[in-house]
């Protein structure tokens, strides 16, 4: 009985063999199919504040910009609509093509959290809303 049982199992096996190698599984002629290398598209920034943080355009505002020193050192970094001052306090937030700079700060500092930019004879200005004006220097590097 067996002798019949692995006549029958083979010409089968050979069959669904066959049937498996010329079928990916989708469904879709192989030329539809993307290749394995084909690049992946990368994942789309969220939008805050009507901007895409680190997506936007290059603008003249990004750079690093510091005032002061010691307790009174201010430092706010801009990059293609996103913004971050890490002195005083450490605050995250945008920037958008208008200059209107969004933060949220993890101290709950409530001093710096809506303001506007402007460049003035090389330096920037940024009024903050209820809180300090700061006028920063572009740092070079």
């Amino acid at each position: 009985m067996r002798p019949a049982v692995a006549t029958l199992c083979m010409p089968l096996t050979a069959l669904l063999a066959a049937s498996l190698a010329g079928c990916g599984g989708s469904g879709e002629p192989e030329s539809a199919r993307p290749s394995p290398s084909a690049p992946t598209a990368r994942p789309t920034p969220p939008v805050l504040n009507g901007v895409r943080p680190g997506a936007e355009k290059k603008s003249q505002l990004d750079g690093t910009w510091t005032a002061g020193s010691g307790s009174r050192r201010v430092a706010l970094f801009l990059y293609r609509g996103a913004a971050a001052l890490n002195s005083p306090g450490f605050c995250t937030g945008t920037v958008d093509a208008k200059g209107r700079i969004k933060l949220s700060c993890a101290n709950g500092s409530r001093d710096r959290l809506d303001g506007r930019a402007a460049l003035r004879s090389g330096k920037l200005v940024v009024t903050w809303t209820g809180g300090p004006k700061d006028v920063l220097r572009r740092r070079a590097g």
